[in-house]
């Protein structure tokens, strides 16, 4: 293999990676570089090439061009067993671990074939590294007890302990509180500190600030800014090489129009429900949302938003507790239509859409009363409407005689909000509506759910960006464990104070 000799080089050097799945051309001569001791972030919107990249990086992809060399040494990953020989690890956002073992197990699980080791053996090398990495594991912890920021250190120290020298970090933060993200970072730099190099992924120009070296900014499957230092650029400018083009700061306004004296756009009485598994996911939940307000959940992933949204809906039943809609019971889906609800769902793609159908046929997909032709459905009509208020809307949906089959994330959930959002609702339930956007997409969202707000729509907002809750709530409700830990007004908004309730702190 060929050497690349020198006083310091690069842990990994990315040069030219190509990778095309028929016409999406995902990665076109996409080059960086990570060295020890860096922090490195990779930044650029949904779509823009991140996810291809790391598998390429990372040996679940094979690049139709370009090469990758480590530690001076051009190397063929055609696996992730070989980037993981090579000193490159990964911790994805999806954690790999398994609840029911403890953390030794599933350390046990990723050592390398023909490594034996008793589990007190390894449990004592699990502490001595967790203490030479400044993380805090137990090795004897089951998995299941933990909270996330716990389980993404024993992810981390899974992926130091099979030898990474490289560590890949995708979208680390997305789930954290912000106390966490200060733990996680506390980590990062006592890594950075011992000539570790970091790959990490992120949106957050914030984060990238806090903690990058250099970045490197992806568009369209390209690179844009190369290996650039994040302090030589403003927040403008890196969000237009994001996206293109110049993006407007939202204006935060409070609401104006809230009003007591109508009934409550949603009132939730001593909800307990059940989650998927049977567990106790809501438990003893209450609380309104008025006319002309827009209320933000806060919560680290599984603390039951999504349970909370789908009892809003009428779609899972509470064991006790009553919904109501405008003062109308809520006991089915159906219920909560015709009392005026619209709901952006948590997952558009596995809940709100059917591949073989078009653009314009999920149109007509939320229950209500459609147009009616000499036979069927008037569908010029549905098209007239649905041009009208992608117009109005602003999202610019893909064309209407597109099958959504064809569609990425992003586009889906634009044409899932143009269909809702649409809607004269008495309540909108919007679980997570700005992902899968860009940046442009995200602002223009978040004004769409302000604008229904100040029609006098009560809007429920789940969202795991805490600065988008801040930026756009009335109020903040914060779950954990399936309780409402606290709950904090736009005046007294206040990031430690939120995190402390979204791990289980007091108020």
């Amino acid at each position: 293999m060929e050497q690349h000799v020198g006083p310091r080089r690069p842990l990994l050097a990315v040069l030219g990676l190509t990778k095309h799945f028929a016409a999406v051309k995902a990665n076109t001569e996409v080059s960086l570089e990570v060295w020890p001791g860096e922090v490195h972030a990779l930044v650029g919107e949904n779509g823009a090439g991140k996810s291809t990249l790391l598998k390429m990086i990372y040996g679940v992809y094979h690049p139709d061009a370009g090469q990758m060399i480590v530690e001076g040494t051009e190397a063929v990953i055609d696996s992730p067993a070989e980037a993981r020989r090579l000193g490159i690890g990964m911790v994805f956002q999806d954690l790999r671990l398994v609840p029911a073992l403890t953390v030794a197990e599933n350390i046990a699980l990723a050592i390398p074939t023909g490594v034996t080791l008793k589990l007190r053996a390894l449990s004592q090398q699990i502490r001595e590294a967790s203490d030479k990495h400044g993380l805090s594991v137990d090795p004897n912890a089951k998995v299941g007890h933990l909270s996330i920021g716990e389980r993404q250190r024993v992810e981390i120290l899974k992926v130091l302990m099979t030898g990474a020298k490289l560590v890949i970090l995708d979208e680390p933060t997305s789930v954290l509180a912000p106390q966490e993200v200060e733990a996680l970072f506390s980590v990062v730099e006592h890594l950075r500190s011992q000539d570790f190099g970091i790959l990490i992924v992120t949106h957050k120009l914030d984060e990238v600030r806090t903690i990058a070296n250099t970045a490197t900014v992806l568009r369209g499957g390209r690179t844009i800014l190369e290996n650039v230092k994040p302090s030589d650029y403003t927040n403008d400018e890196l969000i237009e090489a994001m996206v293109g083009k110049s993006v407007s700061d939202l204006t935060r306004r409070a609401s104006t129009v809230v009003t007591t004296d109508r009934a409550m756009a949603l009132t939730m009485t001593g909800i307990n429900a059940k989650g998927d598994q049977g567990n106790l996911a809501l438990k003893g939940i209450s609380l309104t949302i008025a006319p002309g307000e827009l209320v933000g959940i806060a919560g680290v992933a599984g603390s039951g938003q999504r349970e909370l949204c789908e009892v809003a809906l009428g779609l899972r039943p509470p064991v006790t507790g009553e919904v109501t809609i405008v003062g109308k019971k809520i006991g089915n889906p159906r219920d909560a239509l015709s009392a005026g609800a619209a709901s952006i769902p948590e997952d558009p793609v596995a809940d709100s859409i059917v591949g073989r159908l078009t653009v314009l046929h999920h149109m007509v997909l939320n229950g209500r009363r459609l147009p009616a032709g000499k036979v069927g459905i008037d569908w010029q009509t549905v098209k007239s409407t649905t041009d009208t208020n992608n117009d109005r809307l602003g999202l610019h949906i893909a064309a209407t005689s597109r099958n959504v089959s064809e569609l990425s994330g992003g586009n889906i959930q634009r044409v899932i909000l143009t269909r809702e959002l649409s809607l004269d609702a008495e309540l909108v339930v919007a679980a997570y509506p700005s992902r899968g956007l860009d940046i442009a997409n995200v602002r223009r969202t978040q004004e769409i759910l302000l604008e229904c707000r100040d029609k006098g729509a009560g809007v429920l907002m789940v969202s795991e960006d805490l600065d988008e809750l801040m930026s756009i709530a009335d109020r903040i409700l914060v779950m954990h464990d399936g309780h409402i830990s606290g709950e904090i007004i736009n005046a007294d908004f206040d990031r430690q104070r939120i995190g402390q309730l979204m791990i289980g702190g007091a108020a």
